[in-house]
């Protein structure tokens, strides 16, 4: 079987063909033009395939979205926090908070491995998520991504607007350098804290460590414990339910 599998971000949306084999015909875009996600779509669509939708656009954009598709006559499925999961039980006190996008990334990461991992997802946000051998979502901590670290910083402060970045230096020796690599560090600090620090959640256990994004490369080369890159994590997570529920 295959499904389409639609990943509105906080800034872009991804769109993927699902199969058994994996995840292909990629594409992605902004939202400036409504219809090209429609238009993606569209001629992706092949007859009884339905379109599996995570969400952490504004509200607004959300519903313009799904009803853009349900009109143009697609079979439209927005996946929830309190939705049937792929082996992942949900460790927010009140689930309906927990982004699909953070649950999509789990999904993905557990169907990789049944040992405790950390996943990172850097992108505009950087959203840190810890899960134990059971699949039991431990909780996890999200912290502005690189370029909105530096967005933030420098327009609340009077710090030159320098966007050349030393990418191979190991400390700042420049005012950019040292931006950037400290929103770089900042979550690479907090998932070996947590992993392999004093407040390790795993005694006796290694856990995993996967990482996605757009920022996934300048996290995993701040860290200094092993990791795993993982490409398009929320249309993984997402690849993952539409082939359990059509199995």
């Amino acid at each position: 079987m295959t499904a389409l599998v639609l990943d509105l971000g906080n800034t872009r949306w991804k769109l993927g063909v699902a199969s058994r084999t994996g995840i292909s015909d990629i594409v992605s875009g902004n939202y400036l033009e409504w219809s090209s996600i429609r238009d993606a779509c569209s001629t992706r669509m092949n007859s009884g395939m339905r379109v599996l939708v995570s969400s952490v656009a504004s509200p607004d954009r959300t519903q313009q979205t799904l009803q853009d598709l349900e009109a143009a006559g697609l079979g439209v499925e927005r996946i929830g926090a309190t939705s049937p999961l792929g082996g992942i039980i949900p460790g927010y006190r009140m689930p309906q908070q927990l982004g699909t996008d953070r649950l999509m990334a789990m999904i993905a990461v557990r169907a990789m491995t049944r040992a405790p991992f950390c996943v990172v997802d850097a992108g505009t946000a950087a959203t840190i998520d810890f899960v134990d051998a059971a699949g039991r979502h431990l909780g996890g901590l999200i912290l502005p991504g690189e370029r909105m670290a530096r967005e933030t910083l420098l327009g609340n402060t009077f710090i030159p607007r320098d966007a050349t970045v030393a990418d191979g230096d190991l400390l700042g020796r420049d005012t950019a350098t040292g931006v950037a690599l400290g929103a770089r560090y900042s979550v690479a600090a907090i998932v070996e804290l947590f992993t392999a620090g004093s407040r390790a959640l795993f005694p006796g256990e290694t856990a995993g460590i996967f990482v996605g994004g757009g920022d996934a490369d300048s996290v995993i080369n701040a860290m200094s414990l092993p990791c795993t890159r993982v490409e398009h994590l929320v249309l993984q997570g997402l690849a993952e339910l539409a082939m359990k529920r059509g199995s």
